[in-house]
């Protein structure tokens, strides 16, 4: 099976946009910024203010300027890998790709260069409405738009494939050497 595209920035925000919330590291960070600014920040102006307002009103101020806090935190995280993806250095990720499925590995070929890789290599495999990843490290994946096939049969089919290889890569006994 041989499909053809060319990625788009919104390709490569859109695997930004699926891995990040997956990224262990990612959240911890932001976890770690959350409780610092709330504890450091938030939590000292609630307690100075005063005590004649409802109960109920400080809540609900305290919940929306978290609820802000929180949408800073994805907005930041989000100019971040914007400005990481303006780069003249990305071209080898917008060109025009062609991937051919093998049974022991696929090709990716483009007007940069040409790489075989085994399933083995595939560390993980993801599905979106719009996107198959194919993750070749821990925060690399190879991105193929669903516009690369004519049809919904071609896009399931190729995702089954790349499912079944992997699977089956996952669950080969290893050699062993003696």
């Amino acid at each position: 099976m041989t499909i053809s595209f060319r990625n788009t920035f919104g390709d490569r925000f859109a695997f930004l946009a699926y891995h990040a919330p997956r990224n262990p590291l990612l959240l911890l960070m932001s976890a770690a910024f959350f409780l610092m600014v709330t504890f450091m920040t938030l939590v000292p102006a609630f307690q100075q203010m005063p005590h004649d307002k409802p109960a109920a009103v400080r809540v609900i101020a305290f919940i929306i300027l978290e609820l802000m806090l929180v949408c800073f935190i994805v907005a930041l995280w989000a100019v971040l890998a914007l400005l990481t993806m303006i780069s003249r250095r990305n071209k080898p990720f917008i060109c025009q790709k062609t991937i051919t499925l093998g049974d022991e590995a696929f090709i990716v070929e483009s007007q940069y260069g040409r790489s075989e890789t085994r399933w083995t290599a595939v560390q993980k495999l993801a599905r979106t409405r719009a996107r198959i990843f194919i993750y070749l490290g821990q925060a690399s994946a190879l991105v193929i738009p669903r516009r690369a096939f004519e049809n919904k049969t071609n896009w399931d089919a190729f995702y089954d494939y790349c499912r079944e290889r992997t699977k089956r890569e996952a669950t080969a006994p290893t050699p062993t050497t003696l």
